[in-house]
Formats: C-alpha cells, sequence, structure tokens
C-alpha cells in the first residue's frame, strides 16, 4: 500500500514536472525570430524619434510576428515583437513604415503644417527588408533630402 502511493506521488509529480516544462517551451522564444537592429539617416545625418515596423510578407499567419522600434538621438533602433517583446523581427520579406514624430504640440484640431524630413515611400508601405536567418544590425535606411519633401 505504500508502495503504490510513493509511485503514484512520483508519478503525479513527473507528469506536473512534464507539463510546467511543455508550457514553458511553449511561451519561449519563437524560433523564427532574429535580432534585428539598424540606423536611420537622411542625409548622412541620423533622425531621432521615428518609429519603425516591420510586417511579415510570408503569406499566412503561422509564424508571423510584427515588430516595432523607435530611433534614438543616433537615428539606431532595436526591434522587439509586438506580441511578447521578444527582441527581433521575422526572418524574411517584411514590409517596413517608418513614422516621424511631428514634434508639433497637441492641437485644437486646426490643421498643423508638418515639414516631413523622409520621403512618402517611408511611410507608405512599399519598403521591404529582407531579414537574414542570422539577424542583422545593418538594417539601415538611408534617405536624400531631396525625397523628403510631401
Amino acid at each position: 500500500m505504500i508502495l503504490r502511493l510513493r509511485i503514484r506521488s512520483h508519478f503525479g509529480l513527473a507528469l506536473l514536472l512534464i507539463a510546467m516544462h511543455s508550457g514553458l517551451v511553449g511561451c519561449g522564444k519563437k524560433s523564427n525570430v532574429v535580432p534585428v537592429s539598424g540606423r536611420v539617416t537622411v542625409d548622412g545625418q541620423p533622425l531621432a524619434d521615428v518609429a519603425i515596423n516591420f510586417g511579415p510578407l510570408t503569406g499566412g499567419l503561422d509564424g508571423a510576428y510584427a515588430s516595432y522600434g523607435k530611433t534614438d538621438a543616433e537615428g539606431r533602433y532595436w526591434l522587439k515583437l509586438v506580441d511578447g517583446g521578444q527582441r527581433g523581427a521575422t526572418m524574411g520579406k517584411n514590409r517596413v513604415t517608418l513614422n516621424e514624430s511631428s514634434g508639433a504640440p497637441v492641437s485644437d484640431g486646426a490643421a498643423v503644417r508638418i515639414q516631413f524630413k523622409l520621403p512618402p515611400t517611408a511611410r507608405d508601405g512599399t519598403l521591404q527588408f529582407d531579414v537574414p536567418a542570422g539577424g542583422t544590425d545593418a538594417a539601415n535606411f538611408e534617405f536624400g533630402r531631396s525625397e523628403g519633401k510631401s
């Protein structure tokens, strides 16, 4: 009788440990997400406070994780997943959008004229970046001043 209870308690403990391990593995890092960072510049000068978004172009939603980041004073950014905050982006082709902070104070609703430094193509979703399997620290976006008119 005592032997049966010990076996049952060990078996129950083993099942509990397996269940906990499975749960942790399921919530862990995503295998198709790799570190991605880079710089945003206009005429070679860093552009601060730019929100950058990567959206995978995988053809399906399974294993596709959107990422985002924001440039610092040196124009550098580091991406992290929207869901869960893991650092990086999904491997493969991604649609990229860059959005500048206007720096304008909140208004009373009157139209504020904003002079964008980035070109319309930075905002319209036509930019793409192919994230390599090993990740990259050179996902750089370089623009010329003449492109930013609009």
